[in-house]
């Protein structure tokens, strides 16, 4: 039976060949599209090492000089930043708040890329700078690689310590690096490179390794760097007058209007020094906001990339259905000869099928081509790996599998209740 269908595919080479560059240009054209959804949803529901809900931000204003309730004894950088401590106490003392913290962007979803650099040995690295007090872990629920807990690393917060995020000197190199936390088994010493004392980089006091957490839901950056500056050594406790946002986490239990709770204390307890409450901002809303660009691109792209599957569709349907059609004369003699329904389904099926497999290698090479050169880095979907082109070939392949069978199925069902001397009468 295959012998005979490889010879019968010989003898109609001419026309097989046409259909084969046509199953090519689609099943390329198809992996993209399937290779695109794939990466960008295998990267919008990975871990992002965080969490964000019943987290809130507190945007302060500054009272200027010229409002009457300008406070003077306030003026001096000493009073305001005292101010400011003075404020996270009383956030945590409040019922509904489990943890409050300043940070200079360093907030999910800010848009910050300042960086910041360290190194050991010879070896640099790089990741986001995430200048933070010490509740900020708590915050988020930032995690360490062995499993500390967020209070644990507000503890090593306190003590002055740099957290890094495991894959701090990986992430920036292409060639393989040991992790944070092998790092520090081998007892390696790290440097801040970012400070000079006497013309030498200082010795950080790194902690715990962090679990990686992601720039958003759209992006796999992950690498990043945690420290207090008003405990880091170099600078006082004046360092929190340079961090512009203050966040919250609000207790689950309490999570219920908390933002008309905190406006309603905002006038007096709240109010200390020249810095006012105006606004509260749950963290889901910034995230929605921020990610809002990228999400109706995504929505548009989606869209696109569907309409364009249905052209697809539509185009192997109907040169199956057509081909399928031309074949009427073809399924009349087989019946004739005492081929049974089964028997000719199969041999049409199997006939496209089968173009379809041999072809498919080549549309595989075609599409690590595209991955080589990098024509598939959308969202994350610069990780080439074995399982991805897989399950995207995979899924092409069954796709316009499908798409050829329905293109004979019906066609040929409607051929097969014509009786053979009609169908032989026919003029194709």
């Amino acid at each position: 039976m295959k012998k005979k269908l490889l010879r019968q595919m010989l003898n109609e080479w001419r026309t097989n060949v046409w259909l084969a560059l046509e199953f090519l240009v689609v099943s390329v054209v198809l992996w993209y599209i399937c290779d695109y959804f794939y990466a960008s949803m295998r990267t919008y529901f990975a871990p992002l090492g965080f969490e964000y809900d019943h987290c809130y931000e507190l945007t302060m204003y500054d009272i200027p000089e010229s409002s009457p309730e300008y406070r003077p004894e306030y003026a001096g950088d000493s009073a305001q930043a005292e101010a400011r401590y003075e404020i996270l106490r009383r956030l945590k003392q409040m019922p509904e708040i489990e943890a409050a913290a300043y940070s200079n962007n360093a907030r999910p979803f800010n848009g910050s890329n300042s960086g910041f650099t360290m190194g050991y040995d010879s070896v640099s690295g790089n990741g986001l700078r995430r200048f933070v007090t010490p509740d900020f872990p708590i915050i988020y629920r930032y995690r360490g690689v062995n499993g500390e807990s967020p209070e644990e690393l507000a503890r090593q917060l306190e003590e002055g310590k740099v957290l890094l995020s495991d894959n701090f000197f990986s992430a920036s190199s292409r060639d393989p690096r040991p992790s944070v936390n092998e790092l520090k088994a081998t007892g390696k010493k790290f440097q801040l490179t970012e400070y000079t004392v006497d013309g030498e980089h200082p010795e950080a006091s790194v902690g715990s390794a962090m679990v990686p957490a992601r720039y958003d839901q759209f992006n796999t950056w992950s690498s990043f760097m945690m420290m207090d500056p008003c405990r880091d050594g170099f600078h006082s406790r004046k360092a929190i007058m340079y961090h512009n946002e203050l966040t919250v986490r609000v207790r689950p239990e309490q999570d219920h209007d908390i933002a008309a709770k905190l406006m309603a204390a905002a006038p007096d307890y709240l109010h200390v020094g020249n810095n006012l409450l105006t606004n509260v901002s749950s963290l889901d809303d910034i995230r929605r906001n921020f990610q809002r660009s990228t999400t109706t691109q995504l929505r548009n792209y989606s869209v696109g990339m569907g309409f364009m599957m249905i052209n697809i569709f539509l185009g192997l349907l109907g040169t199956f259905w057509f081909r399928t059609q031309q074949r009427v004369n073809e399924i009349a003699i087989r019946r004739v000869n005492g081929a049974t329904r089964s028997g000719i389904f199969g041999r049409l099926i199997g006939e496209g099928v089968l173009l379809l497999a041999l072809v498919t290698p080549l549309a595989i090479a075609a599409d690590c081509l595209l991955m080589h050169y990098d024509i598939c880095a959308y969202y994350g979907a610069h990780h080439s790996t074995a399982l991805r082109i897989a399950v995207c070939a995979g899924t092409s392949f069954v796709l316009m599998a499908l798409m050829v069978i329905a293109g004979i199925w019906f066609p040929a069902r409607r051929a097969m209740r014509i009786e053979p001397a009609q169908a032989l009468s026919i003029d194709n």
